[in-house]
């Protein structure tokens, strides 16, 4: 279970850390506060849409109460903007949205209220002023899991020195498909087999001008191993996106 935090550590200017909570911060509907909530998007919640999820939390807000803040003029709109978009299929611990407060409120009321309109499966986990774009996630940590009956020990060694060597796949773009070798946006942490499962753990790229979709390493496995993949009573595989990281691949966005 995903531990609830009600105030995190902000760097606020130049080197100065304080520990602030939302409600301490200055609002209003003149100079709004930006906030950031991170949340998790596991279970069944993997399959929806980033535009469902758009409208799902536009929605929640609006119900909550939250003193967000509305553009001005004859259409207002909410303020609300994401980070990295999730592949359908793909289920998250660290997801994250940036909204605006007119008025002070405490990040465990704010937390609170989102989380009464949420399920168990779609859950706020921490509010606080965001100080980083999200254009400065750059490496994603995901943990890829494949079960089979035709698994074994050996699979998991093949598979290590197929994502640690040279790796070209077939990529789509706006100017037609291409072929990519990815082993440069792509760096393997673990690789091992348990109870009929290899499960491996991979940093990906993700910024936007080399972002790696996870579902390249399955299909890659697919290939090499002859795996199906496709009964979730049988051969089938989940994809979990854990952490999100800056371009030194250490430190965690947050």
């Amino acid at each position: 279970m995903v531990q609830l935090s009600g105030s995190e550590n902000i760097i606020l200017s130049g080197d100065e850390l304080l520990s602030r909570d939302v409600g301490e911060l200055p609002a209003s509907p003149e100079k709004p506060l930006q906030i950031r909530a991170k949340f998790y998007k596991i279970g069944m919640m993997q399959y929806i849409s980033h535009l469902d999820l758009v409208r799902t939390m536009t929605r929640i807000i609006v119900r909550s109460g939250v003193p967000a803040w509305y553009s001005q003029g004859f259409n207002p709109r909410l303020k609300l903007t994401f980070s990295l978009p999730l592949s359908i299929g793909t289920q998250s611990e660290c997801e994250f949205f940036d909204i605006r407060l007119i008025s002070p409120m405490s990040s465990a009321e704010i937390m609170s209220r989102l989380n009464r309109s949420l399920t168990d499966e779609m859950q706020i986990v921490a509010v606080y002023p965001g100080t980083r774009r999200f254009g400065d996630i750059a490496w994603a940590d995901y943990e890829i899991k494949l079960t089979s009956p035709s698994l074994s020990e050996n699979a998991a060694r093949e598979l290590a020195d197929l994502y640690t060597s040279p790796l070209v796949v077939t990529k789509r773009s706006k100017t037609g498909d291409k072929e990519v070798d990815i082993l440069p946006f792509l760096s393997l942490r673990s690789c091992r087999f348990e109870d009929g499962s290899v499960t491996l753990r991979a940093l990906l790229s993700a910024d936007s001008a080399n972002y790696l979709n996870p579902e390249y390493l399955v299909r890659a496995a697919q290939d090499r191993l002859g795996l199906a993949l496709d009964d979730p009573f049988g051969e089938c595989y989940t994809i979990v996106r854990k952490e999100v990281y800056l371009d030194d691949r250490t430190t965690v966005f947050r």
